[in-house]
């Protein structure tokens, strides 16, 4: 019997420069591309399908990230002069499904929710929540605790709950690294 996939006649392409946190959970089938450097942090979790490409810019996250299954990290195109340092994830920062992110920063403990689009030159304060389907456009300074929803909505959110949505995101790390079979040598 012969396969019914045909073979690539591409060359796979090169390996991005990486710098790999020994306690980093990445599935096997996450896609790592480009030619500048990848920095993941300690207790980060990269789930399948995910895309982090460097091909623009380097892409340093931070310390328990969640990165959810088919979201895109990192510049599509060329940056401009103030964007050469690429995308930057503070720590606790979540990434849900789908989502497209090529800010030049994104807060501690943010999350960006379901399908939502951050364009490139964003820089979002911590703590923030952008809604899904949400889009924040190019070169946008969102403040501290600011939550978007709905068609661009934006409130302040004041619950001070910071320190135990943290924690909550360790506790949702410990539980994914059960469950995500992870290949750290592949991507080194």
């Amino acid at each position: 019997m012969s396969s019914s996939k045909r073979a690539s006649t591409m060359p796979a392409a090169p390996k991005p420069p990486t710098s790999l946190s020994s306690t980093l959970v990445i599935a096997d089938n996450a896609a790592l591309t480009g030619t500048h450097l990848i920095t993941l942090g300690s207790n980060t979790v990269v789930h399948p399908r995910t895309k982090l490409s460097s091909a623009f810019a380097p892409i340093k996250i931070g310390s328990s990230c969640i990165i959810s299954e088919r979201s895109a990290i990192g510049l599509q195109s060329a940056p401009a002069e103030d964007e050469k340092d690429g995308v930057v994830f503070e720590n606790g920062v979540i990434v849900e499904v789908g989502a497209v992110v090529e800010a030049k920063r994104i807060g501690e403990g943010s999350v960006i929710e379901v399908n939502a689009k951050i364009g490139k030159g964003v820089v979002i304060g911590k703590h923030c929540k952008i809604g899904s389907m949400c889009e924040v456009a190019d070169g946008e300074v969102i403040p501290d605790f600011t939550v978007i929803y709905s068609n661009g909505l934006r409130r302040i959110d004041a619950s001070g709950i910071e320190n135990l949505k943290l924690k909550m995101v360790g506790r949702q790390v410990d539980v994914l690294r059960k469950l995500i079979p992870t290949n750290l040598a592949k991507f080194q």
